[in-house]
């Protein structure tokens, strides 16, 4: 047969077995497992893309020092003589004042030239948004949306600033250096800089990040970074636009990397369905095959007519699924926009592509092997109503576990870490695959008496169990991850809430003056609320660990790192804070002003300081040496005030200090903050209930967005049901038959079909409860501290939705059984 007519045969094939229903399931497996791939690969695109597109306008100059002190002069003389632009920004929180309401809000004082690259948005006062380079005038101010709802403000109109008040000359509708800011939940506030000192707001202990903005041709910037590198102070550092919003790219990435870990599922689950479903279809053709061969056909010839049609089935799969995969991924986006906004640029071509290259590569791995074995039927075989199929050796399971890897490396962006997942993906799928068995078995030989339709169920599990193990695993892993996502997630954050004390503080009071001490606790007790424990604070740094230098590229560990780099709040007090417990040495004794720390035992172990090292602080340029002389365990979550290392009062107190205090706020003294704000301006009042309100906003949209994931992954185990029904539907025939010819009524069969659905159901359904079960108390003790609770509800609730779902899913093809004929079943047999 020529090139040209094989193809046009193989095509026609195609469209006849397309017709006839043969290749649906394995189109669909396919489809599932591109749409998996390739919705993550849209939207790490898109994110991608958004990131190389607005980095320089993410900082709103080319170059940025970052750091808690405003930048030397020097620098400033230095960044001019090399014909720089620059400008300068402060960032700090504080209370907004307008009509007898305060609000916290993030405070952003601006200099002239602001920004040096991007645009800022202000809406006026008739609605009109004017784009440009400009900063507010002295005497005014914008603010976003949000603030002014929260105040009542409308332009034209004025709000306090600490001492100052300002006239709101715009809504801000967009900051360059604001944009996917991950914690930007605080509403925010512009002013010119030449009123922050009217404002009175920064004072010792404030937490204030300056930052100096350079904009200039790419060999002047870079000239100028690598002069400022070696002479930075240890408290600043420089970001470009390679480095722009770093934590917002290591959020997103390891999201895409959780995102691709679902796919990877998913695809996996998607392959078991493939693997039955192209054994089945090629198992059902070895007799054409045959009659091919005694056309004139030639082995290979008839290789490339099947291969065309798998090469079919894997064009439109492809296309299908990238297609779906590109509308869940418009899902993903929708419920990232917290992060990334809606603004975000188009995919790219190659994603497009990914969709159908992956689905060729999915099939040509799981199908080549059992296709070649077609080549080796013989003519004869026509005249055989059995065709034992030939022997495959090593290459089936060896280039399906290549094609598997191929694909997770492709997902998780690491060869290594690919292999090692998909090896405790496997080892995990055995387990459940052993608990399965060991079940089925422990049924079979129970002493129970069900009816004639529960009897031959258990039978025809019995004859078929490995069938019924790969249907069982398949759904209870992606109904595990369905229940862990909704139902343990919901427990978990029950048992942490009510973990807390009922007395547990809900709000903090920062930044207090050692002046105003006094005159905050005569406001409580004015107000009939209890005196708040006041907790010194000041700023310092490590620079010693038993005299050898604290150098933060010398440790591994990322957060050791971190720890390093950053400045720590230390604290003084004579007895030991509540909710901390000595876990290794003794506390210091009542009045002693012997010079020592007490370090919280978790930064012990991270910076490696143990008992008895010596520590030295770096606080405003004096250096404080002392052993560590005990080791404290600290419950954080109690919302009191902490710290990670205390000295004895007395030694430190000739420091510049700031006080902080935490107290709980009953609901009939809602207005007790914003009195105290307006007699303290300076102060900032930070309402717990809202920030865990938006972190529990952020965790549902989260959990959302996985468990869309998921969701295809229970997708991929209803496609392995269909595949594992569908691969035994001519010895079901064949066993409905023969039952009809020995008097079974059709009720009688229907009850058995669905006893045994409903089998695999409650089995898988009961197996994912077991596992929710599990990963819920595991992740509860190991990740979030709490006390072991156990919703037993997950076994019956996993048991009936197994049932629901197999039995939904199932019965619409066993359905089909019941209506063929068991006189023409029987003469085929």
């Amino acid at each position: 047969m020529r090139r040209l007519a094989r193809w046009a045969f193989a095509l026609r094939l195609a469209r006849r077995e397309w017709l006839s229903g043969e290749l649906s399931l394995l189109t669909l497996a396919v489809a599932v497992a591109v749409a998996a791939m390739t919705s993550v690969a849209f939207f790490s695109d898109r994110i991608e893309r958004a990131l190389t597109q607005q980095a320089s306008q993410l900082l709103a100059a080319d170059l940025v020092l970052n750091g808690d002190m405003p930048a030397s002069e020097a620098f400033r003389a230095e960044a001019r003589r090399r014909g720089l632009r620059l400008a300068e920004t402060a960032t700090f929180p504080s209370m907004a004042f307008a009509r007898g309401q305060a609000v916290l809000a993030s405070y952003k004082a601006v200099s002239a030239g602001y920004p040096l690259r991007g645009e800022v948005q202000v809406r006026d006062g008739q609605g009109q948004v004017h784009a440009g380079r400009w900063a507010p005038a002295p005497g005014t101010a914008w603010m976003d949306d949000r603030l002014a709802r929260r105040l009542g403000v409308r332009v034209g109109e004025t709000v306090e600033v600490g001492g100052r008040t300002l006239r709101l000359a715009g809504i801000l509708q967009r900051e360059p250096d604001g944009a996917m800011d991950l914690y930007n939940f605080v509403p925010r506030l512009v002013f010119n800089q030449a009123d922050l000192a009217a404002t009175g707001l920064v004072q010792t202990g404030s937490r204030v990040r300056w930052r100096l903005l350079v904009a200039g041709s790419p060999d002047a910037v870079a000239g100028y970074r690598a002069w400022l590198a070696p002479r930075l102070p240890r408290a600043a550092r420089l970001e470009d636009v390679e480095e722009a919003r770093p934590e917002v790219r290591t959020a997103l990435e390891r999201a895409r990397r959780f995102l691709g870990l679902t796919a990877m599922l998913t695809v996996a689950l998607s392959a078991a369905a493939v693997a039955m479903a192209v054994r089945r279809y090629l198992a059902r053709h070895w007799q054409p095959v045959a009659v091919l061969r005694c056309l004139g056909l030639t082995g290979r010839e008839v290789w490339q007519v099947f291969a065309t049609v798998l090469l079919t089935v894997a064009g439109v799969a492809g296309v299908l699924g990238t297609v779906a995969g590109y509308g869940v991924q418009l899902a993903l986006t929708r419920m990232a926009a917290a992060w990334v906004g809606d603004g975000l640029p188009s995919a790219g071509w190659l994603p497009w592509l990914m969709g159908p290259a992956s689905a060729v590569l999915l099939l040509a791995g799981l199908a080549l092997p059992p296709l070649t074995a077609l080549r080796r039927v013989p003519p004869v075989a026509v005249l055989r109503n059995e065709f034992v199929p030939t022997r495959q050796g090593v290459l089936v399971p060896l280039l399906a576990l290549a094609t598997l890897l191929g694909l997770s490396a492709w997902q998780v962006g690491d060869v290594t870490l690919a292999g090692w997942l998909l090896g405790a993906l496997f080892g995990f799928l055995a387990g459940v695959a052993a608990l399965a068995a060991g079940v089925l078995g422990v049924l079979r030989r129970l002493p129970l008496r069900p009816g004639p339709g529960g009897r031959f169920a258990l039978t025809g599990l019995a004859r078929r169990p490995w069938l019924a193990i790969i249907q069982t695993v398949a759904l209870s892993v992606g109904l595990m991850a369905l229940l862990t996502l909704t139902v343990v997630r919901s427990d978990l954050i029950a048992t942490w809430q009510k973990s807390l004390p009922a007395d547990a503080p809900n709000t903090f009071v920062i930044n207090i003056q050692p002046d105003q001490r006094e005159g905050v606790r005569q406001h409580f007790r004015a107000a009939g609320l209890p005196e708040p424990d006041l907790s010194p604070m000041i700023r310092a740094r490590l620079v010693a660990i038993n005299g050898k230098t604290v150098r933060p590229a010398a440790y591994t560990d990322d957060r050791a790192r971190r720890l390093a780099e950053r400045e720590f709040n230390l604290s003084w007090r004579a007895t030991l804070p509540a909710g901390n417990r000595v876990s290794r040495g003794a506390w210091w004794s009542a009045g002693s002003r012997v010079p020592q720390f007490s370090v919280e035992k978790g930064l012990a172990d991270t910076l490696g300081i143990r008992l008895g090292d010596t520590l030295g602080f770096d606080i405003a340029g004096t250096l404080y040496r002392a052993q560590v002389t005990s080791l404290r365990e600290v419950a954080w979550d109690s919302f009191r005030v902490n710290f990670f290392v205390i000295a004895p009062a007395g030694w430190l107190e000739g420091e510049a200090a700031s006080w902080i205090t935490s107290f709980r706020l009953p609901p009939r003294a809602s207005g007790f903050g914003d009195g105290l704000v307006a007699a303290f301006p300076n102060l900032t009042v930070i309402d717990v209930t809202a920030i865990l309100q938006e972190v529990r906003a952020v965790v549902d949209r989260l959990s959302r967005a996985i468990e869309t994931m998921f969701a295809l992954a229970l997708a991929a185990g209803i496609l392995v049901l269909w595949a594992a029904l569908a691969a035994t539907r001519d010895e079901r025939l064949s066993d409905l038959a023969l039952m009809r010819a020995l008097g079974a009524t059709r009720a009688q069969l229907r009850r058995t079909l669905l006893a045994e659905l409903a089998g695999v159901g409650a089995l898988a359904g009961l197996l994912a409860g077991l596992g929710a079960l599990a990963i819920g108390a595991v992740a509860g003790q190991q990740l979030f501290n709490l006390p072991l609770s156990a919703n037993l509800w997950l076994l019956p609730l996993g048991a009936g939705t197994g049932i629901v779902v197999v039995i939904a899913a199932g019965w619409p093809m066993l359905r089909r059984l019941l209506r063929a004929s068991p006189l023409d079943v029987l003469r085929n047999v």
